[in-house]
């Protein structure tokens, strides 16, 4: 094989077309150290030694050695498919490589000339700007540290569902490098004035702030909104910031609904979603307990006999409380 590549160089220079020096120290690459997709993540990746050709890592499997389906088109190592030259950059294609130069650091923030409603911050996927009018602008984090902001629903989601820099939701290119899922341009996106903008409540909602002190307040309709009453504005409407929350009146703040009271939460409400069927203690009363029935998804609340008996935890029976630990009962060994 090693001769056939110094056969194949000395032909090519004598019809004077000669291989470049990175092709031959590729082709020798390959010769000498075979591609493996050992170390590597299930992915497709770039042949070296020939532009039209990739490899294909898959997990339990052999090398796949894979060519570029259409004619005329090489592989693009960074958006994972075959392309046409002018789509690729070097060394397999032409497309242009932009000159990189340190952007200036963004302007800071202001509520100047926005409307009421959260703003992403460009300096931080996992916190937002919040605008109310008369206040200075407020900088928030998501609720989870796992969470980031989306500029496009104006709460904190999972990045798996948040596209542009932040997120993990990417949109897939075909050959004419458009949006596959939408037909614009794939160069399309979001500045740090795309955010959401909460509206005024109208005479619709009926609610209203006259009688009230300025603070936020909840809207019967709908658990992940809420109302703000500042003195000299309209009522405004708001959306919990962070997806899948809802509106805690007593805190004032947004929160999972395991961490919130009814009627908009689930604090202190048991539950049988992902308990195995059985009895449970009820926390608030020590002589009754719970019990989970398969295929029922609300739990049966039961008495245990009456007579003094209280609910053990450990036995999952109605005990004398002497032979019950505490709190419901006094056993001491």
């Amino acid at each position: 094989m090693l001769r056939e590549l110094v056969v194949f160089t000395l032909v090519s220079l004598a019809v004077g077309t000669p291989i470049s020096k990175d092709q031959l120290l590729a082709e020798l690459r390959s010769i000498i150290e075979p591609f493996s997709c050992s170390g590597r993540a299930q992915a497709m990746y770039s042949d070296p030694a020939d532009c039209t050709m990739f490899y294909e890592c898959v997990e339990g499997h052999p090398v796949y050695h894979r060519s570029c389906a259409l004619t005329g088109t090489v592989f693009d190592q960074g958006d994972q498919i075959c392309d046409w030259p002018e789509h690729v950059p070097p060394p397999c294609g032409t497309e242009p490589v932009p000159v990189t130069t340190e952007a200036p650091p963004p302007p800071p923030f202001t509520c100047d000339d926005k409307l009421p409603g959260t703003y992403p911050d460009v300096t931080n996927c996992r916190k937002y700007w919040e605008c109310v009018p008369g206040h200075p602008a407020y900088n928030r984090p998501c609720a989870l540290q796992e969470l980031v902001y989306n500029p496009e629903t104006g709460v904190c989601d999972w990045p798996r569902d948040v596209s542009g820099p932040c997120g993990e939701l990417q949109r897939k290119r075909t050959l004419n490098g458009t949006d596959e899922n939408s037909g614009t341009d794939e160069n399309t996106g979001t500045d740090e004035n795309s955010g959401t903008t909460e509206s005024s409540a109208s005479e619709e909602t009926g609610f209203s702030c006259a009688g009230r002190s300025d603070g936020l307040y909840s809207d019967p309709e709908d658990c992940a909104m809420y109302y703000e009453c500042v003195s000299g504005h309209p009522v405004y409407h708001r959306p919990c910031a962070n997806h899948g929350t809802v509106f805690d009146q007593a805190d004032q703040i947004c929160d999972w609904p395991e961490n919130v009271a009814p009627p908009c939460g689930t604090e202190g409400i048991f539950t049988c979603a992902g308990k195995a069927p059985g009895s449970y203690p009820d926390p608030s009363d020590c002589a009754k307990f719970y019990q989970c029935v398969v295929d029922h998804p609300e739990p049966f609340h039961s008495d245990c006999p009456a007579g003094g008996l209280v609910f053990d935890p450990e036995k999952k029976v109605c005990e004398w409380p002497w032979t019950v630990a505490q709190p419901c009962g006094y056993k001491t060994d």
